[in-house]
Protein backbone atom coordinates (compact mmCIF):
# COMPACT_ATOMS: atom_id res chain seq x y z
CA UNK A 1 0.00 0.00 0.00
CA UNK A 2 2.80 2.41 0.89
CA UNK A 3 4.48 1.70 -2.44
CA UNK A 4 1.26 2.48 -4.30
CA UNK A 5 0.88 5.79 -2.42
CA UNK A 6 4.46 6.71 -3.24
CA UNK A 7 3.91 5.93 -6.91
CA UNK A 8 0.69 7.98 -6.97
CA UNK A 9 2.42 10.98 -5.39
CA UNK A 10 5.24 10.79 -7.93
CA UNK A 11 2.73 10.90 -10.79
CA UNK A 12 0.81 13.90 -9.43
CA UNK A 13 2.16 17.42 -10.10
CA UNK A 14 3.76 19.08 -7.06
CA UNK A 15 1.51 21.26 -4.95
CA UNK A 16 2.25 24.98 -5.13
CA UNK A 17 3.96 26.51 -2.14
CA UNK A 18 2.24 28.89 0.26
CA UNK A 19 3.30 32.06 -1.54
CA UNK A 20 2.09 30.74 -4.89
CA UNK A 21 -1.27 29.71 -3.42
CA UNK A 22 -1.62 33.11 -1.77
CA UNK A 23 -0.83 34.86 -5.07
CA UNK A 24 -3.44 32.83 -6.94
CA UNK A 25 -6.02 33.44 -4.21
CA UNK A 26 -5.32 37.16 -4.39
CA UNK A 27 -5.64 37.11 -8.16
CA UNK A 28 -8.93 35.20 -7.99
CA UNK A 29 -10.31 37.50 -5.28
CA UNK A 30 -9.63 40.69 -7.23
CA UNK A 31 -11.07 39.34 -10.44
CA UNK A 32 -14.05 37.86 -8.59
CA UNK A 33 -14.87 41.20 -6.95
CA UNK A 34 -14.48 43.07 -10.25
CA UNK A 35 -16.79 40.65 -12.12
CA UNK A 36 -19.32 40.75 -9.27
CA UNK A 37 -19.38 44.56 -9.41
CA UNK A 38 -19.91 44.47 -13.16
CA UNK A 39 -22.80 42.01 -12.81
CA UNK A 40 -24.32 44.22 -10.11
CA UNK A 41 -24.10 47.32 -12.29
CA UNK A 42 -25.51 45.40 -15.26
CA UNK A 43 -28.44 44.20 -13.17
CA UNK A 44 -29.17 47.69 -11.79
CA UNK A 45 -28.88 49.20 -15.29
CA UNK A 46 -31.25 46.58 -16.72
CA UNK A 47 -33.77 47.27 -13.98
CA UNK A 48 -33.49 51.03 -14.47
CA UNK A 49 -33.94 50.64 -18.22
CA UNK A 50 -37.05 48.52 -17.77
CA UNK A 51 -38.64 50.96 -15.33
CA UNK A 52 -37.48 54.45 -16.31
CA UNK A 53 -35.43 54.06 -19.46
CA UNK A 54 -32.34 55.29 -17.57
CA UNK A 55 -29.97 52.34 -17.98
CA UNK A 56 -27.38 54.51 -19.74
CA UNK A 57 -27.27 56.80 -16.70
CA UNK A 58 -26.37 53.90 -14.41
CA UNK A 59 -23.66 52.52 -16.71
CA UNK A 60 -22.33 56.03 -17.40
CA UNK A 61 -21.82 56.91 -13.75
CA UNK A 62 -20.40 53.45 -13.01
CA UNK A 63 -17.96 53.73 -15.92
CA UNK A 64 -16.83 57.19 -14.82
CA UNK A 65 -16.26 55.91 -11.28
CA UNK A 66 -14.21 53.01 -12.65
CA UNK A 67 -12.09 55.48 -14.67
CA UNK A 68 -11.36 57.54 -11.56
CA UNK A 69 -10.44 54.42 -9.61
CA UNK A 70 -8.11 53.29 -12.39
CA UNK A 71 -6.47 56.70 -12.33
CA UNK A 72 -5.65 56.17 -8.66
CA UNK A 73 -3.07 53.59 -9.73
CA UNK A 74 -0.87 56.35 -11.10
CA UNK A 75 -1.19 58.20 -7.78
CA UNK A 76 -0.16 55.03 -5.94
CA UNK A 77 3.01 54.80 -8.07
CA UNK A 78 3.99 58.31 -6.99
CA UNK A 79 3.58 57.45 -3.29
CA UNK A 80 5.55 54.22 -2.82
CA UNK A 81 6.39 54.92 0.83
CA UNK A 82 2.78 55.07 2.06
CA UNK A 83 1.16 51.85 3.36
CA UNK A 84 -1.37 51.64 0.53
CA UNK A 85 -0.86 47.98 -0.39
CA UNK A 86 1.70 46.33 -2.62
CA UNK A 87 2.35 47.41 -6.20
CA UNK A 88 1.43 43.89 -7.35
CA UNK A 89 -1.99 44.09 -5.67
CA UNK A 90 -2.65 47.47 -7.28
CA UNK A 91 -1.58 46.14 -10.65
CA UNK A 92 -3.98 43.18 -10.40
CA UNK A 93 -6.81 45.47 -9.30
CA UNK A 94 -5.99 47.86 -12.15
CA UNK A 95 -6.10 45.05 -14.71
CA UNK A 96 -9.35 43.62 -13.33
CA UNK A 97 -11.13 46.99 -13.25
CA UNK A 98 -9.75 47.84 -16.69
CA UNK A 99 -11.23 44.63 -18.06
CA UNK A 100 -14.60 45.45 -16.47
CA UNK A 101 -14.55 48.92 -18.06
CA UNK A 102 -14.73 47.34 -21.54
CA UNK A 103 -18.21 45.75 -21.26
CA UNK A 104 -19.40 48.77 -19.26
CA UNK A 105 -18.41 51.06 -22.11
CA UNK A 106 -20.19 48.93 -24.72
CA UNK A 107 -23.30 48.77 -22.52
CA UNK A 108 -23.24 52.54 -22.16
CA UNK A 109 -22.46 53.45 -25.78
CA UNK A 110 -24.63 50.74 -27.32
CA UNK A 111 -22.08 49.68 -29.93
CA UNK A 112 -18.51 49.67 -31.14
CA UNK A 113 -18.61 53.12 -32.74
CA UNK A 114 -20.94 55.97 -31.68
CA UNK A 115 -22.50 58.47 -34.08
CA UNK A 116 -21.75 61.85 -32.48
CA UNK A 117 -18.42 63.58 -33.12
CA UNK A 118 -17.73 64.16 -29.42
CA UNK A 119 -18.68 60.59 -28.57
CA UNK A 120 -16.35 59.39 -31.34
CA UNK A 121 -13.51 61.37 -29.78
CA UNK A 122 -14.25 59.66 -26.47
CA UNK A 123 -14.27 56.30 -28.27
CA UNK A 124 -10.83 56.96 -29.79
CA UNK A 125 -9.42 57.89 -26.37
CA UNK A 126 -11.05 54.82 -24.84
CA UNK A 127 -9.70 52.40 -27.44
CA UNK A 128 -6.18 53.86 -27.26
CA UNK A 129 -6.28 53.59 -23.47
CA UNK A 130 -7.52 50.00 -23.52
CA UNK A 131 -5.14 48.77 -26.24
CA UNK A 132 -2.13 50.45 -24.66
CA UNK A 133 -3.25 49.13 -21.26
CA UNK A 134 -3.39 45.52 -22.48
CA UNK A 135 -0.04 45.92 -24.21
CA UNK A 136 1.45 47.53 -21.10
CA UNK A 137 0.13 44.79 -18.82
CA UNK A 138 2.18 42.22 -20.71
CA UNK A 139 5.19 44.55 -20.73
CA UNK A 140 4.95 45.03 -16.96
CA UNK A 141 4.74 41.26 -16.53
CA UNK A 142 7.60 40.37 -18.88
CA UNK A 143 10.20 43.16 -19.01
CA UNK A 144 10.90 43.58 -15.26
CA UNK A 145 11.83 39.89 -15.14
CA UNK A 146 14.19 40.41 -18.04
CA UNK A 147 15.75 43.39 -16.25
CA UNK A 148 16.21 41.29 -13.11
CA UNK A 149 17.91 38.55 -15.14
CA UNK A 150 20.46 41.09 -16.42
CA UNK A 151 21.82 41.30 -12.87
CA UNK A 152 22.72 45.00 -12.83
CA UNK A 153 20.70 47.93 -11.52
CA UNK A 154 21.14 50.81 -13.93
CA UNK A 155 19.47 54.23 -13.88
CA UNK A 156 18.03 54.86 -17.33
CA UNK A 157 19.10 58.50 -17.50
CA UNK A 158 22.74 57.56 -16.75
CA UNK A 159 23.10 54.97 -19.51
CA UNK A 160 24.37 57.38 -22.24
CA UNK A 161 27.03 58.73 -19.84
CA UNK A 162 28.10 55.20 -18.88
CA UNK A 163 28.39 54.19 -22.54
CA UNK A 164 30.51 57.28 -23.20
CA UNK A 165 32.77 56.40 -20.24
CA UNK A 166 33.16 52.84 -21.58
CA UNK A 167 34.15 54.16 -24.99
CA UNK A 168 36.81 56.39 -23.41
CA UNK A 169 38.22 53.44 -21.44
CA UNK A 170 38.34 51.28 -24.56
CA UNK A 171 40.11 53.97 -26.57
CA UNK A 172 42.61 54.50 -23.75
CA UNK A 173 43.34 50.74 -23.68
CA UNK A 174 43.90 50.74 -27.44
CA UNK A 175 46.30 53.71 -27.35
CA UNK A 176 48.27 52.14 -24.49
CA UNK A 177 48.47 48.76 -26.25
CA UNK A 178 49.59 50.34 -29.53
CA UNK A 179 52.34 52.27 -27.77
CA UNK A 180 53.63 49.24 -25.86
CA UNK A 181 53.29 46.72 -28.70
CA UNK A 182 54.52 49.00 -31.46
CA UNK A 183 51.71 47.86 -33.76
CA UNK A 184 48.63 49.59 -35.13
CA UNK A 185 46.62 46.42 -35.95
CA UNK A 186 44.32 46.72 -32.93
CA UNK A 187 43.71 50.43 -33.54
CA UNK A 188 42.87 49.93 -37.21
CA UNK A 189 40.48 47.10 -36.47
CA UNK A 190 38.75 49.13 -33.75
CA UNK A 191 38.21 52.12 -36.04
CA UNK A 192 36.88 49.88 -38.82
CA UNK A 193 34.54 47.71 -36.72
CA UNK A 194 34.15 48.17 -32.95
CA UNK A 195 34.13 51.97 -32.95
CA UNK A 196 30.60 51.86 -34.41
CA UNK A 197 29.43 49.66 -31.55
CA UNK A 198 30.61 51.90 -28.70
CA UNK A 199 29.06 55.19 -29.85
CA UNK A 200 25.47 54.52 -28.75
CA UNK A 201 23.12 51.65 -27.81
CA UNK A 202 23.04 49.01 -30.54
CA UNK A 203 20.99 45.91 -31.42
CA UNK A 204 17.88 47.46 -29.86
CA UNK A 205 15.34 45.11 -31.47
CA UNK A 206 17.44 42.03 -30.66
CA UNK A 207 17.74 43.11 -27.02
CA UNK A 208 14.01 43.83 -26.85
CA UNK A 209 13.03 40.33 -27.97
CA UNK A 210 15.70 38.66 -25.82
CA UNK A 211 18.09 37.64 -28.60
CA UNK A 212 21.84 37.28 -27.88
CA UNK A 213 22.75 38.64 -31.31
CA UNK A 214 24.84 41.40 -29.74
CA UNK A 215 27.06 38.95 -27.83
CA UNK A 216 27.42 36.72 -30.91
CA UNK A 217 28.43 39.70 -33.03
CA UNK A 218 31.03 40.76 -30.48
CA UNK A 219 32.54 37.32 -30.02
CA UNK A 220 32.66 36.75 -33.77
CA UNK A 221 34.57 39.97 -34.43
CA UNK A 222 36.90 39.60 -31.47
CA UNK A 223 37.75 35.94 -32.08
CA UNK A 224 38.55 36.75 -35.71
CA UNK A 225 41.03 39.39 -34.61
CA UNK A 226 42.87 37.30 -31.99
CA UNK A 227 45.06 35.46 -34.49
CA UNK A 228 46.51 38.69 -35.89
CA UNK A 229 47.61 40.22 -32.56
CA UNK A 230 50.66 39.81 -30.38
CA UNK A 231 50.47 38.92 -26.71
CA UNK A 232 50.20 42.53 -25.44
CA UNK A 233 47.43 43.38 -27.89
CA UNK A 234 45.54 40.20 -27.02
CA UNK A 235 45.58 41.19 -23.35
CA UNK A 236 44.10 44.58 -24.25
CA UNK A 237 41.53 42.90 -26.51
CA UNK A 238 40.40 40.67 -23.62
CA UNK A 239 39.75 43.79 -21.54
CA UNK A 240 37.93 45.38 -24.46
CA UNK A 241 35.75 42.28 -24.82
CA UNK A 242 34.75 42.47 -21.13
CA UNK A 243 33.85 46.15 -21.53
CA UNK A 244 31.93 45.41 -24.74
CA UNK A 245 29.87 42.69 -23.03
CA UNK A 246 29.13 45.13 -20.21
CA UNK A 247 27.93 47.63 -22.81
CA UNK A 248 25.72 44.89 -24.26
CA UNK A 249 23.97 44.68 -20.89
CA UNK A 250 23.65 48.47 -20.81
CA UNK A 251 22.08 48.33 -24.28
CA UNK A 252 19.55 45.79 -23.03
CA UNK A 253 18.72 48.01 -20.03
CA UNK A 254 18.33 50.98 -22.36
CA UNK A 255 15.80 49.34 -24.67
CA UNK A 256 13.83 47.52 -21.94
CA UNK A 257 13.55 50.51 -19.61
CA UNK A 258 12.94 52.81 -22.58
CA UNK A 259 10.07 50.62 -23.78
CA UNK A 260 8.43 50.76 -20.35
CA UNK A 261 8.78 54.56 -20.28
CA UNK A 262 7.52 54.93 -23.86
CA UNK A 263 4.45 52.85 -23.06
CA UNK A 264 3.62 55.16 -20.15
CA UNK A 265 3.92 58.19 -22.44
CA UNK A 266 1.08 56.68 -24.51
CA UNK A 267 -1.15 55.11 -21.86
CA UNK A 268 -1.15 57.80 -19.17
CA UNK A 269 -1.93 60.80 -21.46
CA UNK A 270 -4.62 58.79 -23.26
CA UNK A 271 -6.20 57.84 -19.93
CA UNK A 272 -6.04 61.45 -18.68
CA UNK A 273 -7.66 62.66 -21.92
CA UNK A 274 -10.37 60.02 -21.57
CA UNK A 275 -11.22 61.11 -18.01
CA UNK A 276 -11.33 64.78 -19.05
CA UNK A 277 -13.61 64.04 -22.03
CA UNK A 278 -15.84 61.82 -19.91
CA UNK A 279 -16.11 64.52 -17.23
CA UNK A 280 -17.16 67.12 -19.81
CA UNK A 281 -19.62 64.62 -21.31
CA UNK A 282 -21.08 64.03 -17.85
CA UNK A 283 -21.46 67.76 -17.21
CA UNK A 284 -23.13 68.38 -20.57
CA UNK A 285 -25.58 65.50 -20.11
CA UNK A 286 -26.55 66.77 -16.64
CA UNK A 287 -26.99 70.35 -17.91
CA UNK A 288 -29.31 69.24 -20.72
CA UNK A 289 -31.20 67.02 -18.28
CA UNK A 290 -32.25 70.06 -16.19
Amino acid sequence: MRALLTLARSLLPPLPDRNTRRAWLQLGAYWGVAIALWLLVAAVAYRAERRLGQGAVVTGYALFLVMLTLGAFNVRKRLPALPLGTARAWMIAHAALGAVAIPLYFQHSGGLWPTGRYEQLIAVAFYVTVISGVFGYFLEWLLPRRLTDLGDEVVFERIPAEISALRERVEALIVEAMQEAGSSTLGRYYSESLDWYFWRPRFLLANLVGSNRSARWLRGHISALHRYLNERERLALDHIEALALHKSRLDAHYVLQGTLKLWLFVHVPAAALLVALALWHLMVVNVYAL
